[in-house]
Order: C-alpha cells, then structure tokens, then sequence
C-alpha cells in the first residue's frame, strides 16, 4: 500500500500543479511552481524527481504560449523561457540541499529563497531578452517597466 501512495503523490501533485496554470484560475502573478519544484527537490528522491515537473511545466508553457501568443504570431515556445528553467533547476538544487525532516520554518525559508531566486534570475533575463517588458526610465526619473 506504500509504494502506491509514493507513486500517486507526486502524479497528484503535478495535476494539480497542471490545473494551477489554467489562466483565470489562480489570483494574478501567482504561482505553485515555485513550491512544487523545491519541494520535489526535497522530498522526491528518484531519478523522475526532476523531469516530471519539468516536463509538466514545458508542457503546460507551450500550451499557455500557444493560446495567448499565436494570436500575435509568435510560436509555442519562446527562447528567453531557458531562463525560466534554469531558474527552476536552481530551486531544484536548493531544495535538494534540505532534508525531509527540517523543521517547517527552515523550509520554509528555503522556499522564500526560491521565490527571491526564481525572482531575480528571471526579471533579469526578461530585461535583456522579452521583447515585450523592455526597462525605460519613467517620468519620475525611475527605472521601469515598461508594458
């Protein structure tokens, strides 16, 4: 009975991980990605670990780029999106440095600096690469986006 409840969590998990990128579904700007990887890295310790997140999040960015950008023109996949990845392989790798049986506050933390990572290695790559968030200085004298 064990072994199937290791297989069925993190099949769960990823549906709905999946149903969370519907658009419209989930609060703007919110995302489970974030949580699902660090905690696949901490808790999931099979080679499958990393690739099912990993496919499950291409799959569903070709899915969402292919519904809001074809109408412009613009392909399913979008190569500043490798940033994307690469940042959710280093929250995969940050969690891998956590045990199971850390305390919820440690984890937790770990999971905040996932979120400031994931932050910060994307709204850069987004400056130099998305052709739709280029940076400007607004009119008060700030650096912006802008849209």
């Amino acid at each position: 009975m064990i072994e199937k409840r290791n297989v069925w969590l993190p099949v769960l998990l990823m549906v709905a991980f999946a149903i969370t990128r519907w658009p419209g579904l989930m609060p703007p700007n919110f995302s489970a990605a974030y949580a699902l990887v660090f905690c696949a890295g901490v808790y999931f310790r099979n080679r499958l670990s990393w690739w099912v997140p990993f496919i499950i999040m291409v799959t569903t960015d070709i899915l969402l780029n292919f519904f809001y950008y074809r109408p412009r023109g613009w392909g399913g996949f979008q190569v500043y999106q490798l940033m994307n990845y690469a940042a959710y392989a280093a929250i995969f790798l940050l969690g891998r440095r956590f045990k199971q049986r850390d305390s919820f506050v440690r984890l937790v933390g770990g999971g905040l600096l996932g979120g400031i990572l994931f932050y910060i290695i994307t709204n850069t790559a987004a400056w130099f690469f998305n052709p739709l968030r280029t940076p400007n200085i607004t009119t008060t004298g700030k650096v912006g986006w802008r849209r």
